[in-house]
């Protein structure tokens, strides 16, 4: 490879203290085009007052559902992984990649040639080289469309999960044989309703979102996951009305570690 992606990324601990590009790479940084495929880009957040003598920064994971809304778990987990010592990845996976209305291309992993979960372990790989962060393993969390993709990167990926939070997925898919994990499914008591399902999914067969969440779970925790389903009153399918309980679910990995 030639030109500008062949070189390699300045890291965090090569620039001197007090330089402005440490400012840059810490707190909400910029949007980085993956270096595999440039039309997928990522954002973080990276404690402010990272250290270069501290030990390496936990990694969390989280996707975005059909809007695109990153920036929901940016601000929502910038102080609990300032308070636990750990960087968050959001990844853009961009409407149109398979034709100009296509807005479901990541949730299946594949579409279009493109590998999903390759592109994201990519990005993974592009911030163990920058930031002192060990990657791993990593917590991995999706809410609706990201809720599928959390789903099926887990099954596809297992060694590269230390937990995946599930939720609301709009369509399932069901292990066979999963290797034992920390799983939370989480969705909204209000979140059953199939036809909502069937429009967005086409099927109208579709089940509603509690439906499916529990089968997902029940099914995990008969193949030896541990299993927390969360159930969150007053809720519909709304993302951002369970972040605590997906907060919740984080600390109580961080606890038994």
């Amino acid at each position: 490879m030639t030109g500008p992606l062949a070189a390699p990324a300045t890291r965090f601990v090569d620039l001197p203290a007090g330089h402005p590009g440490r400012r840059l790479l810490t707190g909400y940084t910029p949007w980085f085009s993956a270096r595999a495929d440039q039309r997928f880009p990522y954002s973080l957040y990276v404690p402010e007052d990272l250290r270069d003598d501290e030990a390496p920064l936990q990694l969390w994971v989280f996707v975005h559902g059909t809007g695109r809304r990153t920036v929901l778990y940016l601000d929502a987990f910038a102080e609990l992984a300032r308070a636990e010592r750990a960087v968050i990845l959001t990844p853009l996976f961009p409407v149109g990649i398979a034709g100009p209305d296509d807005v479901d291309n990541y949730k299946q992993l594949e579409c279009a040639g493109v590998r999903f979960d390759e592109i994201l372990l990519g990005m993974v790989d592009e911030v163990a080289h920058r930031w002192p962060v060990e990657t791993s393993t990593f917590f991995l969390h999706g809410f609706s469309g990201g809720g599928q993709f959390s789903n099926r990167f887990a099954l596809r990926h297992p060694d590269r999960v230390s937990a995946v939070s599930i939720g609301a997925p709009g369509r399932i898919t069901l292990p066979v044989s999963a290797a034992p994990m920390p799983v939370q499914v989480v969705v909204g008591v209000l979140d059953d309703n199939p036809s909502e399902v069937a429009a967005v999914t086409g099927d109208p067969d579709a089940r509603g979102r509690l439906t499916q969440a529990r089968v997902l779970a029940d099914t995990f925790r008969e193949l030896g996951s541990q299993v927390r389903l969360d159930v969150v009153d007053g809720v519909g399918h709304e993302g951002g009305r369970v972040v605590d309980v997906v907060a919740d679910f984080l600390r109580e990995q961080l606890r038994g570690r």
